[in-house]
């Protein structure tokens, strides 16, 4: 896992690379490579995880093409690709999986992303058309950002180092979109001129200026072959995926949460690796919260060195504070990604395993039950819904923002909107609309829900603070459920094969029972979560004042909108999240709008 950044355009050569804001993220190594006619910069901050030798360093360029590229993520199936390749006449240089794709590229062209099984964004100067191509991972799981500013490009694995060229304040349209969903959404970053990369897209910048997007990637939708058990062929593709997941020159290690994606992960890693698995989990004073006993129950079967981190109050307010401070997008959901991946890192591990994906592809969310539900409300006319508000209470004050379409994953996505629209309005900020991604006709309701929660929620929270957050600690983090393969083929799964066994995601228990103590499935869902509502009124108080208070000092929200939200809270009929999105939010862009020195800003 490393940091890149590039430029491509006019006078690209002569902007120095802000390397020091992507040190966290490469502590290894870094590098830099500028093309002779000045257009490209390329540079790289390296954790060395894959060929640790002066070989897998970055830039890379391919002496025989004059090919250059920066990468970040991995490739689990590099080696099978080189195999491929073994006719090319390549002569190798080292074991690195960015030199398999260098080469690859000089072979195959931009084919090769269709090749590659992994998470991964790079930058690839193309020697022959004098431009670039710069791609990302099919579910997204690696960033890559993008700024157009007067005479060219800028690419960058985190926003912060994109900062001098664009202007720092927010709009009322991105603060919308960030407070609805409790983090800036891929299609409208907080600012304006920041631009994702989308998943599973290439985009090609010649050097006539102009550039494109082509999209290399959606879900296909893979046919049941007769005779073949669901529940066998989703055990062997998640086996598969997680032996590939363990590909590493250094040790890896497992989030162990006690949960059940976290357990069969930690049960199917044990079963590939030759020692033991380093296990990880977080503890708390408080019951309801703490799922360790269990976790404990699975590390102590599969006799892994397993590790219990339990905070301290002052602990508590110390790594929070951290957290905030190393956001590189504000996100309401971030500090306990934070949390363990420091504690991993700091006993020395580089790479560490997560189940995320499991409840997005196997109906673990609520979503589930309730959009099909959302929909039937829907057909209720907008007349009535409207009068029903009268009628008073949460639920009905909610339902009368309910989008007027019978689109399951439109009402899906709809669900995990933060704040009501007349909260939003309440603020003096404009409501928006979130486009969809559909899947293709085959596709059924269960299936639509799933890409709904895998292409908007993970992607635009998930993902996003499991990359900026184990990357502050620098650490990589892999998530073995997002392999393609197995996304595509439980995607394509009829609904009754993934609710026929019954309870919370029946079909991946159902894969894996004999991996699990019974204590991991037999018992209610509780998620990797962090006692917040407690803190904020505790330990948290402070801090979170202070958040109120700086956003009101930025101009983001009126002091009536902010006090209507602390009343809300003091009284319970606020959920934790709709407050803590503006401490995080206040405190981010104060430390945004702090002096800088000698980072000029280029026009757009």
């Amino acid at each position: 896992m490393c940091g890149i950044f590039g430029l491509f355009g006019k006078n690209a050569s002569s902007i120095p690379a802000p390397l020091d804001l992507l040190s966290h993220r490469g502590p290894d190594g870094r590098g830099e490579w500028r093309s002779a006619d000045g257009s490209t910069l390329l540079a790289h901050t390296r954790l060395a995880i894959i060929d640790l030798s002066a070989a897998g360093a970055q830039p890379m360029e391919d002496a025989e093409t004059g090919n250059v590229i920066v990468f970040n993520g991995e490739i689990y199936n590099h080696q099978h690709l080189r195999e491929e390749l073994a006719g090319a006449g390549i002569a190798w240089r080292g074991n690195s999986d960015t030199e398999t794709i260098l080469k690859a590229y000089a072979v195959l062209g931009r084919e090769v992303v269709s090749r590659l099984k992994g998470m991964f964004a790079f930058i690839l100067y193309d020697a022959k058309t004098r431009g670039i191509v710069a791609v990302r991972d099919r579910l997204g799981i690696k960033p890559l950002y993008l700024v157009r500013y007067a005479g060219g490009l800028a690419l960058s694995s985190e926003v912060r180092p994109l900062q001098r060229f664009f202007p720092q304040q927010p709009t009322p349209a991105t603060l919308s979109a960030y407070l609805s969903l409790g983090a800036c959404p891929e299609e409208e970053i907080l600012f304006p001129a920041v631009e994702s990369v989308p998943a599973g897209h290439w985009l090609i910048a010649q050097s006539d200026g102009t550039t494109k997007l082509e999209r290399y990637w959606r879900p296909g939708y893979r046919p049941q072959v007769a005779g073949v058990s669901a529940h066998r062929r989703v055990r062997e593709l998640l086996d598969r995926s997680v032996q590939e997941h363990l590909l590493a020159d250094v040790p890896v290690a497992s989030f162990l949460s006690g949960g059940i994606d976290s357990s069969i992960v930690t049960a199917l890693a044990a079963q590939h690796m030759t020692g033991p698995v380093a296990t990880y989990s977080v503890g708390f004073a408080q019951a309801r919260f703490d799922e360790t006993s269990t976790a404990l129950e699975v590390a102590r079967r599969y006799r892994t060195q397993h590790t219990r981190i339990e905070l301290s109050e002052p602990e508590v307010i110390e790594l929070v504070r951290k957290a905030v401070a190393l956001m590189d997008l504000p996100s309401v959901d971030a500090i306990n990604t934070f949390v363990v991946s420091r504690a991993v890192a700091d006993a020395g591990i580089k790479v560490a395993l997560s189940g995320l994906g499991g409840d997005e592809l196997f109906g673990g969310y609520p979503s589930f039950k309730d959009a099909p539900r959302l929909r039937r409300i829907a057909r209720v006319p907008a007349s009535v819904r409207r009068w029903l508000v009268t009628l008073g209470g949460a639920t009905a004050r909610r339902l009368a923002d309910l989008p007027d379409t019978l689109d399951i994953a439109t009402l899906a996505a709809w669900r995990r909107v933060f704040w009501t629209a007349d909260r939003l309005r309440a603020a003096g900020l404009p409501l928006r609309e979130y486009a969809v991604d559909q899947l293709a006709p085959e596709f059924d309701d269960f299936a639509r829900i799933s890409w709904a929660e895998l292409s908007r929620y993970m992607r635009h929270l998930l993902l996003r603070d499991s990359d900026q957050m184990s990357m502050a600690a620098s650490l990589e983090l892999r998530v073995p459920f997002l392999d393609h393969d197995l996304v595509e083929y439980v995607l394509s799964l009829p609904a009754d094969e993934k609710t026929r066994y019954g309870g919370v995601k029946g079909l991946l228990v159902e894969s894996c029972r004999d991996l699990l103590p019974e204590a991991v499935y037999e018992r209610p869902k509780m998620g990797f979560a962090l006692p917040m509502d407690d803190w904020i009124r505790g330990p948290l108080a402070e801090f979170s004042a202070e958040g109120l208070r700086l956003a009101e000092a930025a101009g983001l929200l009126p002091r009536a909108a902010l006090d209507d939200l602390q009343r809300d809270f003091r009284v319970r009929a606020l959920h934790w999240t709709r407050l803590w999105s503006v401490v995080v939010l206040g405190h981010y862009v104060s430390r945004r709008n702090q002096p800088k020195k000698d980072v000029p800003v280029f026009a757009r």
